[in-house]
C-alpha cells in the first residue's frame, strides 16, 4: 500500500565482474522489497505491518546517521517519498561487507554498494540539508541545525525537533549560524558533534552469509 507497495527498497551491487550474482553466497541479485509483513526477527513471522502512506518523511540527522539509516533515506527517495533532513550531514556509508574471520581476526573489507529503486547509491559524502554551508553531501530539502544537548530527545523545544515542526508548518529554517552559536546547543559538545566509538556491529551494513 502507498508509495512503497510492490517497490524495491534497495539492491546490492557488486563490481562489473558480478552484475547478477552475489559472489559470496552464489545467489542471484534481486532488490530487497519494502516488506508488508514481519520477517520474524523479533516476533511472529508474516504478520501485517502498519502503513502510513506518507508522501514525505522528516529525518533528524547527525554525523552518527550512518549506513542502514542512510539506506532508509535513500530507499524512500527511490520510490518518490520526499525525505526532509533536519540536522547535519550524515556519515556517508553506501557500502557494506560480509565479515571474514581469519586466525582470530575479523576483517571488514568493502564488497558491495546499496542502490535504490532508481539505481542511485552514490552518497559517500553523506546527505546534507540544502542550506548546509560547508562540505555538503547530496543535498536534500531541510534545515542545517546543530545538535541540542540542552533538551531531552522528544522535547518539542529540542533544536532539531523544533526546526522540523516549524518546517512542517512552512515556517522555514532557523539561521544556521545562530543555531551553531547557541550555548545551550553546544554545551558539552565536542568538535565531532557528539561522535562516540561504537561496535562495528552497531554502525555498519553487515550481511550474513
Amino acid at each position: 500500500p502507498g508509495p512503497t507497495g510492490g517497490q524495491g527498497f534497495e539492491k546490492t551491487v557488486f563490481n562489473d565482474k558480478y552484475p547478477s550474482t552475489n559472489p559470496v553466497t552464489g545467489e542471484g541479485l534481486a532488490p530487497v522489497p519494502f516488506h508488508a509483513t514481519s520477517q520474524g526477527f523479533s516476533g511472529p513471522k508474516d504478520q501485517p505491518l502498519p502503513t502510513l502512506s506518507l508522501p514525505r518523511v522528516f529525518v533528524l540527522s547527525s554525523p552518527n546517521t550512518c549506513s542502514a539509516s542512510e539506506a532508509i533515506m535513500n530507499g524512500l527517495r527511490g520510490v518518490g517519498v520526499q525525505v526532509i533532513q533536519i540536522g547535519t550531514t550524515t556519515c556517508g556509508k553506501p557500502y557494506g561487507f560480509y565479515p571474514a574471520d581469519n586466525c582470530g581476526t575479523t576483517y571488514f573489507s568493502i564488497q558491495f554498494q546499496g542502490v535504490n529503486a532508481q539505481g542511485f547509491g552514490d552518497y559517500p559524502d553523506g546527505f546534507s540539508p540544502a542550506n548546509t554551508a560547508s562540505s555538503p553531501g547530496v543535498a536534500l530539502p531541510g534545515c542545517s541545525v546543530g545538535d541540542d544537548f540542552g533538551h531531552a530527545l522528544g522535547d518539542r523545544d529540542e533544536g532539531r525537533l523544533a526546526a522540523a515542526l516549524a518546517y512542517r508548518l512552512d515556517q522555514g529554517c532557523p539561521a544556521a549560524a545562530a543555531a551553531s552559536r547557541n550555548p545551550e546547543m553546544v554545551r558539552g559538545a565536542s568538535a565531532t558533534d557528539g561522535l562516540a566509538p561504537k561496535s562495528p556491529w552497531r554502525e555498519n551494513r553487515i550481511l550474513r552469509r
